[in-house]
C-alpha cells in the first residue's frame, strides 16, 4: 500500500512539475536572438506571436527531420508534431530595429527594447513555461516574468497569462535597480543614456509613487511588477507617454524627458495613473471605462493624500476632468463610446472616475465611514486579484458588491453604463460640499457630509 502511495506521489509530482521549456540566445550584438521550444507531452496547437513577426523570421524549423514550417502572420501551427518534440526559431532584431518603431523595437544606449511577442512565441493554452536565457557578456535583461535560482544562466517563469497580452522585454546595457515596497518589489530597468544622478530622480520618482498607491490597501497590490523608463530626450512634457501590461506578469513602461527634474516628475500625474491601474486585476477593453475611470480618479486623489496637491486643487483637478468628460459626451451610452475607440478617450475615463466618486462617497456615507473604495480593493486584493485573468465591467462591481455587502457598484452600472448622458454629479457635490464657480471650485465645510469630503481626501488610516 504505501508502495502505491509513494509511486501516486511520485505521479503526481511530476505531473504538477511538468512544463514546456525554453532556451533563448541573443547574439553577441543583439542582431539576432534564437528560441528553441521544447514541448512537454503533446505540444499546443498553435505558438501565438507579432503580426509582423513573420517579416523579421529568418526561420523556423522542426527538430529530428521534421519538416520548416512557413512564417506567417498570427498564429504559428504546430499540427502534425509528436510529443516531446521541439521547434526552434530565430528572428533578426536588426531588421526590425530598422522600422524604428516604438511599439515593435527600438535601440537605444546599447540596449533593445521589444514587444516580446516579437520573439518569444508562446502557447495559445496558458501551459507553464521555463525560459532560460543566454546574454552575451556584460549585457543584463528587463522582462516582467518570475525570475528562479538557476545552476546556469537566468531562469524565468512567465505567468499563464493569455499569450495575446502584451509585454515589453529590455537586453543589453541598462540599469537594473530593485526597490522595497511594503507588500513587493518594484523591478526598475532604465533604456536609454541617463546620468547617475538621474537614475536617482527615478528611482526616488517610482518609490515615491508606488508607496503612495500602496497607501491604498496598505501594501503594494501586486507582488511584483515590472518599470520600464525609457529614455527619449527633450519632450514638451516630462512623461509623454505611458502604459500598462499583463503579458506574462504586471509591468508599467514609460517615455520620459530624461532631463526633467524630480520635483517636474513628482507634479506628473502620469506615474500615480498608471500604478494605479495596478488596483484592479485585467479589465476587458469593452469596459476600458472602469479601469482609466479608477486610475483618473485616484490620480488626483492619491496626489491629494500626500501633499502633491492641495485638497482644493486636487477636487479641482477632479472637476475639471468632469468637466471634459461632458463636453466629449454626445448621446451615445458608455457602453457605445468605450467601443468606438480613442475618439471618446474623455468621455471613457472621466465618466468612469465621475462612477468612482459617486461609489466612494456612497459607501462611506452607507457605511458611518466603516467601509470605502479604499476598503473594497483592499478586500479585493485579499480575494481576487488573480493575474492570469480577465474581468468584464459589470462582474467586477458584483464581486465589489459581494465585499461591501451593498449594492452601490452594481447600481451605478445599471444607471450609467447604458446612458447616453454624462454621469449627474450634482447631489454628490451637494452632499459633499464641493460648489463650482466660474473658475475654481469651492469647498463648503457646512456640507450634509463635508466629513466625507475630507476624509476621501485624507486616505485609510495608518
Amino acid at each position: 500500500m504505501r508502495q502505491l502511495i509513494a509511486i501516486l506521489s511520485l505521479s503526481l509530482s511530476l505531473t504538477v512539475q511538468a512544463e514546456d521549456r525554453y532556451q533563448v540566445k541573443f547574439e553577441p550584438g543583439l542582431g539576432s536572438v534564437s528560441v528553441e521550444a521544447c514541448f512537454d507531452g503533446a505540444p499546443p496547437r498553435s505558438l501565438y506571436r507579432h503580426g509582423e513577426s513573420w517579416r523579421f523570421t529568418e526561420y523556423v524549423r522542426g527538430i529530428d527531420g521534421l519538416p520548416s514550417r512557413a512564417a506567417r502572420p498570427g498564429h504559428l501551427k504546430l499540427s502534425g508534431l509528436p510529443e516531446d518534440a521541439c521547434v526552434e526559431w530565430k528572428v533578426n532584431l536588426s531588421e526590425a530595429l530598422a522600422e524604428n518603431s516604438h511599439r515593435l523595437a527600438l535601440k537605444l544606449n546599447g540596449a533593445i527594447l521589444s514587444d516580446a511577442d516579437l520573439w518569444f512565441w508562446r502557447d495559445t493554452e496558458r501551459r507553464p513555461i521555463r525560459v532560460e536565457l543566454e546574454l552575451p557578456a556584460g549585457m543584463s535583461v528587463s522582462t516582467p516574468w518570475k525570475e528562479q535560482a538557476g545552476k546556469q544562466g537566468l531562469v524565468f517563469r512567465p505567468e499563464r497569462t493569455p499569450a495575446s497580452w502584451s509585454s515589453r522585454i529590455a537586453v543589453g546595457e541598462l540599469s537594473i535597480q530593485n526597490i522595497a515596497v511594503k507588500g513587493t518589489q518594484l523591478r526598475l530597468a532604465v533604456v536609454g543614456k541617463v546620468s547617475d544622478s538621474q537614475l536617482s530622480v527615478f528611482r526616488q520618482w517610482m518609490l515615491e509613487t508606488a508607496e503612495c498607491v500602496a497607501s491604498v490597501e496598505g501594501s503594494f497590490p501586486q507582488p511584483m511588477a515590472q518599470i520600464l523608463v525609457v529614455a527619449i530626450g527633450e519632450q514638451n512634457e516630462a512623461v509623454p507617454w505611458a502604459h500598462v501590461m499583463r503579458g506574462g506578469g504586471v509591468a508599467a513602461e514609460f517615455f520620459v524627458d530624461e532631463t526633467r527634474s524630480l520635483e517636474e516628475f513628482r507634479a506628473d500625474w502620469t506615474a500615480t495613473h498608471e500604478l494605479s491601474h495596478m488596483l484592479l486585476p485585467m479589465v476587458s477593453s469593452r469596459d476600458r471605462w472602469l479601469s482609466e475611470g479608477l486610475a483618473s480618479y485616484y490620480q488626483n486623489v492619491l496626489r491629494g493624500r500626500d501633499g502633491r496637491l492641495e485638497e482644493a486643487a486636487a477636487w479641482q483637478k477632479l472637476h475639471a476632468g468632469f468637466e471634459r468628460g461632458k463636453r466629449a459626451t454626445n448621446g451615445d451610452s458608455l457602453a457605445e463610446a468605450t467601443r468606438s475607440g480613442w475618439g471618446a478617450i474623455m468621455r471613457i475615463y472621466w465618466s468612469g472616475a465621475a462612477m468612482f466618486l459617486k461609489a466612494d462617497a456612497r459607501l462611506r456615507m452607507l457605511s458611518g465611514g466603516a467601509q470605502s473604495l479604499d476598503t473594497v480593493l483592499s478586500a479585493f486584493q485579499a480575494c481576487c486579484l488573480d493575474a492570469s485573468r480577465s474581468w468584464r465591467g459589470r462582474e467586477l462591481f458584483a464581486a465589489f458588491d459581494r465585499i461591501s455587502r451593498y449594492t452601490v457598484f452594481t447600481d451605478l452600472y445599471d444607471e450609467h453604463v447604458p446612458d447616453g448622458e454624462f454621469p449627474d454629479l450634482a447631489e454628490t457635490y451637494a452632499q459633499l460640499g464641493l460648489v463650482p464657480g466660474t473658475k475654481t471650485i469651492e469647498l463648503d465645510p457646512e456640507a450634509p457630509q463635508s466629513k466625507v469630503r475630507v476624509e476621501i481626501m485624507q486616505g485609510p488610516s495608518p
